[in-house]
């Protein structure tokens, strides 16, 4: 198991390379003219927050529901694969704040995105909550009735 750095969640503001802004660069990877012009746009309304260890970008988007969700693309700056469900909590407390409920979603093929090892957040505005989901809290902290869970990290201790 890889040793986690105690600074992860300690983010900053980050400053994306000039090729994000490139939309014949982003042509080269593969994304069609009018795409690539929609992702460069994008890219200047992102805020980029960097850890020692993770990179988000965070971008306010409409939905459907009338309001805009907060965007969290999370990715680790090694580009090496993650996907542990306190990490991407303590991203998520982290960026946008403990109270705001945030979901990921696993789409309809014809919906997916997976172009690199990235993961997806979307956050709800302050004071909403999804209609589904757990109604109270309940946390377990160590291994106990059949479950396997790891103890929480002490502050300032890598897991």
């Amino acid at each position: 198991m890889t040793t986690l750095s105690p600074k992860r969640f300690d983010f900053e503001p980050g400053v994306l390379p000039r090729e994000a802004f490139d939309y014949q660069h982003l042509m080269s990877m593969g994304a069609t003219k009018a795409a690539a012009k929609r992702i460069v746009q994008e890219q200047k309304r992102t805020a980029i927050w960097m850890s020692d260890t993770y990179q988000v970008n965070v971008l306010d988007v409409p939905c459907a529901w009338g309001f805009a969700m907060t965007w969290l693309s999370i990715k680790r700056r090694d580009k090496e694969a993650f996907h542990d469900w306190r990490e991407l909590q303590q991203i998520k407390n982290a960026i946008v704040g403990p109270d705001r409920e945030a979901v990921e979603i696993y789409p309809a093929e014809a919906r997916m995105v997976d172009t690199a090892n990235q993961y997806h957040l979307w956050a709800l505005p302050a004071g909403k909550t999804f209609p589904f989901g757990f109604n109270e809290r309940m946390v377990i902290g160590d291994s106990t009735h059949n479950a396997k869970q790891r103890p929480f990290e002490k502050p300032g201790e890598p897991e």
